[in-house]
């Protein structure tokens, strides 16, 4: 082989390469929830993404993925306009088909199987790379807090609620 002829060739698979990662990256995500009210932080795709997440990962009765999606948009907005983009590329690469090949899949994470996502899953959890493992974690530890902090599951779980003191007034928290 000629030195003209491998550089043409590499040349043509990188390309080849480059085109097919391009399209990946571009497959669009499956829309299967869809907000309920304004989203702070969020926009569509990134929360039908989170509410695919949390259908996957709160497994208890009565969860509600819109709701949960809805409680972590509130608390994303509460952090720097950093941490926001920072999330928000996360839910992106979650989804994205081109990071899903490590996981041996070629199709956003929304539009996997049940049984598909929860094998993404496993794979962030354990993988070797900080970026996933920590990524894993504060998609779980979001997830986690924000259903248990609904008051629609505190009586499955047992709280009665914060109690009630007397000649206390109970004010909402203000959401930013």
């Amino acid at each position: 082989m000629t030195r003209r002829s491998f550089l043409k060739r590499g040349l043509f698979g990188g390309a080849l390469l480059a085109a097919a990662g391009a399209g990946l990256a571009m497959w669009p995500t499956l829309m299967k929830h869809h907000p309920r009210k304004p989203l702070l932080v969020l926009d569509a795709r990134g929360f039908a993404i989170l509410a695919a997440i949390a259908a996957r990962m709160v497994d208890a009765p009565g969860a509600d993925p819109i709701e949960i999606a809805h409680g972590v948009d509130v608390v994303i907005a509460r952090e720097s306009h950093e941490a926001q983009a920072d999330f928000r590329q996360l839910l992106l690469l979650f989804d994205s088909a081109l990071a899903g090949l490590m996981d041996a899949h070629v199709r956003p994470f929304t539009s996997l199987s049940f049984d598909e996502q929860g094998s993404v899953l496993y794979a962030w959890r354990d993988s070797r790379l900080a970026l996933r493992q920590s990524g894993y974690k504060a998609l779980r530890n979001l997830t986690a807090a924000a259903h248990y902090a609904s008051p629609t599951c505190w009586e499955s779980v047992g709280y009665p609620g914060p109690p009630k003191i007397s000649g206390m007034v109970a004010t909402p928290a203000a959401t930013p």
